[in-house]
């Protein structure tokens, strides 16, 4: 049975409401003022809305673009990486699993929400707690190939940041599950626990920049890339949390170039940027580091 509901009904599924004229679960962004969908109370009338021009199309395209992408990438090294390196293993497979399972599992999470919050409230709400359990999935996901790679002859260190990220990604996780942090009055908190589990993948890159010095860990596990990873994101972070630019200008970038767009274009960046560092570290410690522990 659909759920009930306390927003305007509409005669039309193609009508397109202005922020005033939404119910206040639905009022996330006071500076995206139209082109917000009706209610669908049907997950069949939401699907049929991708096509269509709203203040979400970009959000689910851009994320579920980036799911073929990335899909597409992990065939392709699939097919083309490990036949290269005799020495390549198992582990090695797993690893670089890890990073795609939760690139998927954050895509597709995220341009599912994205499609299914005009539904109804309740399922609005299983879908953004899905989303944020997806990025959870990518920033502790990202990890586990970064820290293999960075500390491949030193087991123990690997362990280490590999236990502390994850069990900050478990914690972060619980923390989603409480219904009063996903509020919109929670934005900041939110934005602030996601930075500081991104901030813990920093720690594993410190020692390796202090154990190998820049250029060596560059080479050991793609230093660089991740480096280039934290600005991407971070940009996308102050975006999300800052609502620029619509703030600068409300109405002006109700459909087109809002903060949550350029977030999402900075999250696919810097998914990118992360897999250019693990495919580097694979090559180096199965090249040139290979027989070095």
């Amino acid at each position: 049975m659909e759920e009930k509901t306390r927003s305007r009904p509409t005669n039309s599924s193609t009508t397109l409401l202005a922020y005033n004229e939404l119910a206040p679960w639905q009022q996330d962004n006071e500076y995206i003022l139209t082109s917000y969908r009706p209610l669908s109370r049907s997950y069949a009338r939401s699907i049929r809305s991708i096509p269509t021009l709203h203040n979400q199309t970009v959000n689910i395209w851009t994320h579920l673009l980036g799911l073929v992408f990335f899909a597409s990438l992990a065939h392709h090294l699939w097919r083309t990486l490990a036949p290269l390196y005799a020495t390549a293993t198992h582990e090695d497979v797993v690893v670089f699993a890890c990073f795609f399972a939760g690139c998927f599992c954050c895509l597709a999470c995220s341009s599912a929400y994205h499609t299914f919050m005009n539904h109804s409230e309740n399922i609005y709400e299983r879908w953004l707690l899905l989303d944020f359990l997806g990025i959870l999935c990518l920033i502790a996901g990202s990890w586990v190939p970064g820290v293999y790679y960075g500390f491949y002859c030193q087991r123990a260190d690997a362990k280490f940041y590999l236990t502390l990220i994850l069990v900050l990604a478990a914690a972060s996780a619980i923390v989603c599950l409480v219904p009063a942090c996903r509020k919109p009055a929670w934005r900041p908190f939110r934005t602030g626990m996601f930075l500081a589990l991104g901030v813990a993948g920093f720690l594993p890159m410190a020692h390796a920049a202090r154990a190998y010095g820049v250029g060596l860990a560059h080479e050991r596990m793609g230093w660089g890339f991740f480096a280039l990873e934290f600005v991407l994101y971070g940009a996308g972070v102050a975006a999300y949390a800052t609502k620029v630019p619509e703030k600068w200008a409300p109405g002006a970038f109700d459909v087109w170039g809002s903060s949550h767009q350029i977030f999402h274009v900075f999250v696919l960046l810097g998914a990118a940027a992360h897999l250019s560092g693990v495919v580097k570290a694979f090559a180096w410690n199965h090249g040139v580091g290979m027989g070095l522990c």
